[in-house]
């Protein structure tokens, strides 16, 4: 046998067991992505952040040697990824000493009206603690096994994030829009792959994929080069969506230029897909779609006022 297809095996291997951890992690799966909103402040950023914990919670499982609360195994790991995020990235991590410390707690809409402005102001820790405590209702013994710390580290933070969240309640947290140009004829490019694929040519799409492009679709996998998403990837969207009645429309969704597939129901237009791609000298290089990205289509369509197409599966669960 072939180093090739000893690889191909483990492979094989590895997706029944994925299998298997998705469907244990999958009741807290909504909840650790909203945390991982929290902490990042965008749902671009927090679709990142939980797919990097999946994969780091499901690459770590051959180490643990014990057995462990999912829910707090995963919370970990998502702070953990954070936090070395904003240290890679030179972001100051210590906590800033309040004036005052405050032992009682912060009415709970005062914490979930400034999330957004505490993910912006407060240190780090501060604003994890604060999160995992009043927010997720983790104990402090939790929260300390979740930041690798103690309860007393525990106590002190989140004294310091409720006196700091009462001085930044009144912030209101600006856009933070990216300069993006796209220039005209990567517009022509764009334009011509969201018709395309409406109409289901998915053999013009084959000509629009750079040679070395890359397919990925958030959460299930990843098509590298054309030959093999033609293959692929491109046959999943060809078995559906020239039936399904789809519209598309480019447009910037929190800050990102984005393209957005639309569902034609009797009740009207319902979110399908969300997708990005990046095009570089007229080809696309890269494609990226969250059509089983739940919490990040529900977000989306909250953000559109438009419902969301509900009729998915994910690892054997309904939606």
């Amino acid at each position: 046998m072939s180093r090739n297809e000893d690889l191909l095996t483990i492979s094989k291997e590895m997706e029944e067991i994925n299998h298997s951890f998705h469907s244990i992690i999958q009741p807290y799966r909504s909840t650790l992505w909203n945390y991982c909103r929290k902490l990042t402040g965008s749902p671009w950023d927090a679709e990142d952040l939980l797919q990097e914990t999946l994969l780091k919670a499901f690459s770590s499982l051959s180490r643990v040697k014990q057995a462990m609360n999912p829910k707090s195994y995963l919370f970990r790991i998502a702070t953990n990824t954070w936090m070395d995020s904003l240290r890679k990235n030179n972001v100051q991590t210590e906590e800033f000493i309040s004036e005052e410390l405050y032992e009682q707690t912060v009415d709970f809409g005062d914490v979930y009206e400034a999330i957004e402005t505490l993910v912006l102001n407060l240190p780090p820790k501060q604003c994890a603690v604060l999160l995992l405590v009043d927010i997720y209702k983790f104990t402090s013994n939790e929260t300390a096994e979740i930041i690798g710390s103690t309860e007393g580290a525990v106590y002190s933070l989140l004294n310091r994030a409720r006196n700091n969240i009462r001085k930044l309640n009144n912030l209101k947290r600006e856009e933070n829009l990216k300069n993006t140009t796209i220039s005209r004829e990567q517009n022509q490019v764009i334009k011509q792959y969201m018709d395309s694929f409406v109409k289901g040519d998915f053999k013009t799409i084959g000509t629009l994929l750079a040679e070395y492009a890359t397919n990925e679709v958030v959460g299930r996998g990843m098509d590298i080069g054309r030959v093999q998403i033609r293959k692929n990837s491109m046959g999943d969207w060809a078995s559906g969506g020239s039936s399904q009645k789809l519209s598309a429309k480019f447009i910037t969704l929190w800050g990102k230029p984005a393209i957005i597939y639309t569902k034609e129901t009797e009740a009207g237009p319902i979110l399908w897909d969300v997708t990005t791609v990046e095009i570089e000298d007229g080809y696309i290089v890269h494609h990226k779609s969250y059509y089983f990205c739940k919490e990040f289509l529900s977000s989306a369509a909250k953000e559109l006022q438009i419902s969301l197409d509900e009729e998915k599966e994910l690892f054997g669960h309904q939606w």
